[in-house]
C-alpha cells in the first residue's frame, strides 16, 4: 500500500473537506479524490461520507485513521533509523497558546532552523483544551502540546512558567495604588475565553459579580484596556511593550506564575524531529 494514500486520508480526517486537505497537501483537489478512492477501493470499505458541507470519516473511517497513525509511524521510524547518523528532517506541528506563538515561539523555530534546515516547525495557535485534542485526535493534527495552564496533564513535562500581570490604562482608577479584590468587582474586565487556566482562576477570585467580557484573542483583550475600558490578566510578554512605553501599566495584585507544560501522546513514536523540537522548548525555559 502507498503510504501518501494514508497521509492524504488523515489529511483530510483532519480538515473536514477535500478542497482544505488539497490546500494543506499542496496538490489540486482531484488529486485527494483520487487517493480516498484508491484507498478505499484497496480496503473496500467506504471511509468518508461526502457532505454538501464538506465530509466526515465513517465508523470504519474512524478505526482506519487511527492505524493509519501507527503505520506512518512506522514508517518514520523506519527511515530515521535509516538515517540515523544523518540529518534531522520533517515536520512538526505544535499546538501552543496564542502569547508563545507570537513572542516566545519564533525565536526558538529561527534556531533550529539555523541548525536543522531540513526540520520544519509549524505553530496552531490553541488553548490547553484545543492542544490536547488535537495532540491525541486519531487523525494526529499536533505532534507537540504546548499547554499553559494550573493543571499540568499526566503526561506534561513542566519547562517553566509565565508570568501573568494584571493591566490598566494609565487613567484607569485601579492603575494607582493598591487595590482589594473587592474593588477589583467592580470594574470591568476582558478576559481571555473560558477555560485559560489564569483567567478563569482571576475570575473566581473576584469578590462579588463583576462585568466580565471574554475573548479569544489576547489582542482584543488588550485593544479594550488600551482605550480605558477596563481591565484584563495577560501574559506579561503580551504587553511588556506597552509597559515599557507606559501605555499600559500593572495593577498592584498578586498573581503567581502559571506552569509552562510540554505534552506529547504516550502512544505514539516520538521522532527524531519531534524529540528535537520538544527538547529546544524546554532549553528556551531553563
Amino acid at each position: 500500500m502507498d503510504t501518501q494514500l494514508l497521509r492524504t486520508f488523515l489529511t483530510l480526517a483532519r480538515t473536514g473537506s477535500f478542497t482544505a486537505a488539497a490546500a494543506d497537501l499542496h496538490v489540486v483537489q482531484s488529486t485527494v479524490t483520487s487517493h480516498i478512492k484508491s484507498l478505499e477501493g484497496q480496503l473496500g470499505l467506504p471511509l468518508v461520507d461526502r457532505l454538501p458541507g464538506g465530509s466526515r470519516l465513517t465508523p470504519a473511517g474512524t478505526r482506519v485513521a487511527q492505524h493509519a497513525r501507527e503505520v506512518l509511524d512506522a514508517q518514520d521510524r523506519l527511515f530515521a533509523a535509516a538515517r540515523a547518523d544523518e540529518v534531522v528532517a520533517g515536520e512538526v506541528t505544535v499546538g501552543a497558546p496564542e502569547s508563545m506563538c507570537a513572542y516566545r515561539l519564533p525565536v526558538v523555530i529561527a534556531e533550529l532552523a539555523t541548525r536543522h534546515p531540513e526540520l520544519r516547525v509549524h505553530l496552531a495557535p490553541a488553548g490547553t483544551s484545543a492542544a490536547l485534542a488535537g495532540l491525541r485526535a486519531v487523525d494526529g493534527r499536533f505532534d507537540v502540546a504546548l499547554v499553559l495552564d494550573d493543571q499540568v496533564p499526566a503526561d506534561g513535562q513542566v519547562v517553566g512558567a509565565e508570568p501573568v500581570t494584571l493591566v490598566a490604562a494609565p487613567a484607569h482608577p485601579a492603575a494607582h495604588g493598591t487595590v482589594t479584590w473587592r474593588e477589583l468587582a467592580g470594574f470591568a474586565h476582558f478576559l481571555l475565553e473560558e477555560g485559560c487556566s489564569y483567567s478563569d482562576r482571576f475570575a473566581a477570585k473576584l469578590a462579588g459579580p463583576a462585568r466580565i467580557t471574554r475573548f479569544g484573542s489576547i489582542e482584543a483583550a488588550r485593544s479594550c484596556v488600551l482605550a480605558g475600558l477596563g481591565l484584563s490578566v495577560l501574559p506579561r510578554i503580551a504587553v511588556a511593550a506597552q509597559l515599557a512605553d507606559g501605555s499600559l501599566r500593572e495593577v498592584a495584585v498578586d498573581l503567581p506564575d502559571v506552569p509552562l507544560a510540554v505534552v506529547t501522546d504516550p502512544r505514539r513514536w516520538v521522532s527524531p524531529a519531534v524529540a528535537t523540537v520538544t527538547e529546544a522548548i524546554g532549553a528556551a525555559w531553563r
